[in-house]
């Protein structure tokens, strides 16, 4: 599992005071906590490792979990930078990353305080959090997508007298098993397409076996005939 800095929700705040709905790096965000965080540092020796923590390199690290919880948007852009001359260029990429609107959802649900009203946001974040520790982080969004499409709309799915910790736990075991049982499908079909084209190969070959021994006799007779021509 990847080191954060912050709690998700202490950096969701933050991230949402200092820029809104506008998109952001993590070079900028590093940026904004260095100057959040300095003058507290001076004043309170404590704060001073977590002060020399918050680098570029580690607050990607939280960008990417909160990606995975689905609370950030991101886009791949070319990255501007100076040369020595000053001139602008842009080598490179990176990533500007914006609140997603479930970002928004949660933070206003936190706003009024938790209530039971937030359910749902609270029920998708469990989910989220226990996709990140189990799943592997190119498999996660397909993941997401299928609790969303096949799990969280089935009615009456939430009717169960577990806590929501251990009911949700459930819920990602009926999920990675249906993954597996789709997955085991979908290599099955792959199989059977293999089958199919290994039988043409082997059609095909037994075709060429036949071509070669017809040229191979038309050289025979080809031979015979050139031997009984006068010299």
């Amino acid at each position: 599992m990847m080191n954060s800095i912050l709690d998700f929700r202490t950096l969701l705040k933050m991230i949402y005071v200092g820029f809104g709905t506008k998109e952001f790096t993590s070079r900028e965000l590093s940026d904004l906590l260095r100057r959040t965080i300095k003058p507290c540092a001076q004043l309170h020796p404590n704060l001073s490792r977590f002060y020399s923590r918050v680098d570029k390199k580690l607050i990607s690290n939280d960008l990417r979990r909160l990606y995975a919880m689905g609370f950030l948007k991101k886009r791949r852009v070319k990255r501007k930078v100076k040369t020595k001359s000053g001139k602008t260029c842009y080598r490179g990429y990176e990533y500007r990353y914006s609140l997603s609107s479930q970002a928004l959802k949660y933070l206003e649900y936190l706003e009024k305080g938790g209530q039971e009203e937030g359910f749902e946001e609270l029920a998708d974040l469990i989910v989220k959090i226990i996709i990140e520790k189990r799943v592997p982080e190119e498999d996660r969004d397909s993941w997401w997508e299928f609790y969303q499409t096949q799990v969280k709309e089935k009615k009456g799915f939430r009717r169960f007298s577990t806590s929501q910790r251990a009911f949700w736990e459930k819920v990602v075991e009926k999920i990675v098993v249906a993954f597996r049982d789709k997955r085991i499908k979908s290599l099955e079909e792959k199989v059977k397409l293999l089958e199919r084209e290994n039988e043409e190969l082997r059609k095909k070959l037994k075709e060429n076996e036949k071509y070669k021994e017809i040229v191979k006799r038309a050289n025979k007779v080809l031979e015979e005939l050139t031997s009984m021509l006068p010299e």
